[in-house]
C-alpha cells in the first residue's frame, strides 16, 4: 500500500495575505494555521522573498514611514497638558480619559495602516491605564 502525501498549492493571494498577516506582526504558527499553510514554508518563504520582520525593520529605519512616533496620524496632535491649581508642585498631569481614547483612535488608525503590533501594544498601555486610574480614584 502507498501512502502519499497530500501537497497543499497556495496561489499568490493567499502567500499575499499570509505575508501581510506576517509582517503585521501575528506569529509565523499563528498565521500558517489561519491560511493552513506549512510553517517551514512560511518561514522559508519569507526569509527568501526578505519579508522577515528584521529585514523590514531595517527598511523602515533607513526612509520615513507615514505614522511614525513624530507624525501622530490624522487628527491626532499632542494632548494638552495642565498643572493642578490646588497644589504647585503637583507635576503636569493629563486626562487619563483623554488620554484613553486617543489611545484607542490611535490604535485604530495603526490597525488600518497595517501595523497591529504596534496597536496592541498601544491597546495594552491603554488597559493598564485604566487599571491604573481605577486603583486611583478606588
Amino acid at each position: 500500500m502507498d501512502h502519499h502525501r497530500l501537497r497543499k498549492y497556495r496561489g499568490p493571494e493567499t502567500w499575499a495575505r499570509v505575508r501581510a498577516a506576517y509582517v503585521a506582526g501575528e506569529s509565523a504558527p499563528s498565521v500558517a494555521r489561519r491560511f493552513d499553510v506549512g510553517l517551514s514554508n512560511l518561514r522559508r518563504r519569507a526569509m527568501a522573498e526578505g519579508w522577515t520582520r528584521n529585514r523590514i525593520a531595517e527598511t523602515l529605519d533607513l526612509k520615513p514611514v507615514r505614522g511614525a512616533a513624530d507624525d501622530p496620524g490624522p487628527g491626532l496632535a499632542p494632548l494638552p497638558v495642565s498643572t493642578s491649581p490646588a497644589d504647585a508642585e503637583d507635576p503636569p498631569w493629563i486626562d487619563p480619559d483623554m488620554a484613553v481614547t486617543r489611545a484607542v483612535r490611535r490604535a485604530a488608525w495603526l490597525v488600518s495602516a497595517g501595523r497591529a503590533a504596534e496597536a496592541r501594544a498601544l491597546i495594552q498601555a491603554a488597559d493598564a491605564l485604566i487599571r491604573l486610574d481605577g486603583q486611583r480614584r478606588g
